[in-house]
């Protein structure tokens, strides 16, 4: 049997703190969720997609 494969992913999107906020409904957020979110991060700070979603969701009282 043949393995199977891990298929390549691409890399994950990385931008500074104030393209996020901009960019809020890529994230399904409001703008001052994200930035809510962020708020202890620099402006120019860049972050990847994952560590957005991931403060996002604790921001919003997920866990």
């Amino acid at each position: 049997m043949a393995r199977k494969e891990q298929q390549a992913q691409a890399p994950e999107l990385v931008q500074t703190k104030q393209e996020w906020i901009k960019s809020a409904a890529y994230l399904e957020a409001e703008r001052f969720e994200v930035a809510g979110a962020l708020f202890s991060e620099t402006d120019d700070q860049l972050l990847a997609e994952g560590q957005v979603k991931s403060r996002l969701t604790k921001y919003k009282g997920g866990v």
